[in-house]
């Protein structure tokens, strides 16, 4: 009754709103970030390179316009790089040799529209999901997100899992995102399908339906600036059984200083009664309006409470003008018995 009271409110939002005075205004934005690694050591695989170059970029196309009501639409569409990387693992063969296997990923991600006003506002399309939406957000010390980049960067000994829900990635959804209330905001998502991450189409209403909800609250709590985040998503299988993420978020900033941290617990399968474990934590210090330094460290652990995957990074990121940053890092991974590190340089370009 949920779902279709939602989408009912969300048809109804785009119906009622009066003909736009003007056409929609575009614009095109994006990023591109390289990064080089001078030296990388990986005690499983003596025959890897010492040097590598990875990219990652996407070209972003926005759309906006006001309705004589003063109610907003828009859209958006993102173009992923050619060259980013995705799937990628250290895999053993049957000689017992070693080789880093990645799938190219080449490929419109996030696609979608919105209708915006006094009431919130409604999205549908292929978009993450509303505790994805509604995160306390995460340190970007090294200016791009460190708790799920689309760089090879860390891979070397397993991909460790990113530390935020993402069962109905990219799948088509309707999600509704309620106006702030004294910095109180509140979303729910509804997908017909997750059969298709990847956002090409519903599919049929019981091929793996999924929900998600979210809430956030961001304000001030003395000098401090404080954002806090709760959120779940579910997939349910044909059977009835369900698979959850639940994610819990906080940061923390004062005087320069960053403090955040994010936990994630997954179920280990549908139906399933134990779950996995991710968090990251990570500070960050702003020593002028040019550098930032920080440090985040991660460990996922399963249901035992057994490490599974452990790594601590440090870095931060140089403004050499607008839009235009240099970016440096080094990390140290452990992931059962085999062990990680590189040392890396960056550009990253903001447009």
């Amino acid at each position: 009754m949920k779902n279709v009271l939602l989408g009912s409110a969300a048809a109804a939002a785009l119906m009622i709103a009066p003909a736009v005075a003007g056409p929609v205004a575009v614009t095109v934005g994006g990023y591109h970030n390289t990064l080089f690694y001078g030296s990388q050591d990986f005690d499983s695989n003596s025959d890897a390179s010492s040097m590598n170059i990875d990219q990652d970029a996407e070209i972003i196309v926005k759309g906006k316009a006001k309705l004589d009501s003063g109610i907003e639409v828009g859209l958006q569409v993102q173009f992923e790089s050619a060259s980013q990387n995705t799937g990628a693992k250290l895999a053993e063969d049957n000689n017992g040799d070693y080789s880093l296997t990645y799938k190219e990923d080449d490929q419109v991600d996030e696609h979608y529209i919105y209708v915006k006003g006094n009431f919130g506002k409604f999205v549908i399309g292929s978009e993450n999901s509303a505790a994805r939406m509604l995160e306390a957000g995460h340190d970007k010390y090294l200016g791009y997100s460190q708790i799920e980049d689309n760089l090879l960067a860390g891979l070397k000994v397993g991909y460790t899992q990113a530390v935020h829900t993402k069962l109905t990635g990219d799948s088509p959804k309707v999600t509704y995102v309620s106006p702030k209330f004294s910095g109180l905001q509140v979303g729910y998502s509804m997908t017909p399908s997750t059969s298709n991450s990847g956002g090409d189409d519903f599919g049929v209403e019981d091929d793996l339906p999924g929900t998600s909800y979210g809430v956030r609250y961001k304000g001030k709590v003395g000098p401090a600036k404080v954002a806090v985040s709760v959120g779940s998503e579910s997939v349910d299988n044909a059977a009835g059984a369900s698979k959850e993420d639940s994610s819990t978020r906080l940061q923390v900033s004062m005087n320069g200083f960053k403090f955040s941290y994010n936990e994630l617990e997954r179920d280990t399968g549908y139906g399933a009664a134990t779950s996995d474990t991710y968090n990251n934590t990570a500070l960050s210090y702003k020593v002028s309006k040019k550098l930032v330094v920080g440090l985040d460290m991660q460990t996922d652990e399963d249901d035992a409470g057994d490490t599974t995957y452990e790594h601590t990074r440090i870095g931060g990121s140089y403004k050499l003008g607008s839009g235009v940053k240099v970016t440096f890092s080094n990390l140290e991974a452990e992931k059962g018995d085999e062990d990680s590190s590189y040392t890396a340089v960056g550009l990253l370009l903001k447009f």
